[in-house]
């Protein structure tokens, strides 16, 4: 009976240790990196997987997370990326050519106008042009007869006289012209233009409309603005006991109040000199960093972190760290684990977290790390989940 037993349970250990089974592509391998040898479990996704799960990398970082200071702020356009367009003549808003949220160009056309002072103006310069060479022929006429002193010099004088003011009228009036966007040189009485057009003064995005088709334009009030997303840059309010931190250079992690997700790089290029109105604060003018920044508008409410500190930290974002039976982990792309071209390896490397702050958390790893490695910044749970598949065991039917 006894040896029937110890036989039952020999078969059952039996069946259980061939139900075990590593899930496919994942692999237990020894790697010796730095020269220091480790064992560690290595998984191997399909480049469709990465791409599908939505897998990205990074690298390790330089930034200061010890000292910082919270401080709040909105984006705001420089005066010299943001246009009011406005005519110098009053007429009617013959077509509106373009759209809010528009994108034009630098002397894009926006308005078109017309008015019958926009005519006159035109006859007037022509005219001014076929008086001005009348008014030439006799400037010299009497210079000729004044040297000979045929004529008077009180004539001569007279001539000059009116020759200067019909050049300065000339000029004038092509000036006023030009600044309607008319080519004078084409200019003819067969070539009049009935209506005149407003142009863009800047590339950017068209923002508010004050104007509709058939509405009179008023001389020198606002019809349109056009601004330049491209050189935003973000306004700190910085409170009178925290200003002896703040120094231009410093850097600034911004995050944006309708977008948590959206974590951009500043760096402050200078310090006002004087107190806002009622806040009692200074504003601090920081520079965006990177791309992205046509997606947003003046005026969007953000939250920085200055990094007021000298030590810098060796740092990850904060979702490239997970927790995994108590201990923190990072994976890691290694190239030199790949065994397949249409596959991609993957190895846990065991940190030690530090400081968290802005998005970002400092870590030191344990132990060197491989080359021609890539972080996994966003999506290292699933990258964890696969490697668990293949370490999973247990019997099964």
């Amino acid at each position: 009976m006894k040896k029937l037993l110890t036989s039952n349970f020999l078969a059952l250990l039996l069946f259980c240790s061939c139900s075990q089974k590593p899930a496919e592509n994942s692999v237990t391998q020894e790697i010796k990196p730095g020269g220091t040898e480790a064992v560690v479990s290595v998984v191997e996704l399909t480049k469709l997987q990465v791409e599908k799960t939505g897998i990205q990398f990074g690298e390790f970082e330089k930034r200061n997370l010890r000292e910082v200071l919270r401080v709040n702020g909105y984006l705001h356009v420089p005066p010299q990326n943001k246009a009011q367009v406005s005519t110098f003549m009053g007429g009617v808003v013959k077509a509106v050519l373009v759209r809010e949220g528009d994108f034009v160009h630098q002397g894009q056309a926006l308005i078109d106008l017309v008015h019958p002072d926009f005519l006159k103006l035109q006859e007037d310069y022509l005219v001014a042009g076929s008086n001005i060479l009348f008014s030439k022929k006799e400037y010299e006429r009497q210079k000729e007869l004044a040297r000979d002193n045929i004529a008077s010099q009180k004539a001569f004088q007279e001539a000059e006289t009116k020759y200067e003011g019909e050049k300065a009228k000339l000029a004038s009036l092509e000036d006023q012209l030009q600044l309607l966007n008319v080519q004078v040189k084409d200019l003819s009485p067969a070539t009049l233009q009935k209506s005149f057009q407003l142009r863009s003064p800047i590339e950017g995005y068209v923002g508010k409309i004050m104007v509709n088709t058939g509405s009179y334009a008023e001389p020198q009030k606002e019809l349109l603005t056009v601004i330049d997303n491209s050189h935003l840059h973000v306004d700190l309010m910085i409170y009178e006991k925290d200003l002896s931190k703040v120094k231009a250079g410093q850097h600034v992690n911004i995050t944006f109040t309708n977008m948590p997700e959206l974590v951009m790089g500043a760096r402050i290029f200078s310090i006002g000199k004087e107190f806002e109105n009622d806040s009692r604060t200074v504003n601090a003018h920081a520079e965006l960093l990177g791309s992205g920044k046509h997606d947003l508008v003046p005026g969007m409410y953000v939250n920085g972190l200055i990094e007021t500190g000298d030590a810098d930290a060796i740092v990850i974002p904060e979702s490239a760290v997970i927790r995994d039976k108590g201990k923190d982990l990072i994976f890691i792309m290694d190239p030199a684990l790949q065994k397949h071209p249409e596959e991609v390896a993957f190895t846990a490397i065991e940190v030690k977290k530090g400081v968290t702050n802005g998005g970002y958390s400092e870590v030191t790893t344990l132990g060197n790390l491989p080359a021609n490695y890539k972080v996994v910044v966003k999506g290292a749970y699933y990258v964890l989940s696969q490697m668990n598949v293949g370490k999973g065991a247990g019997c099964v039917d």
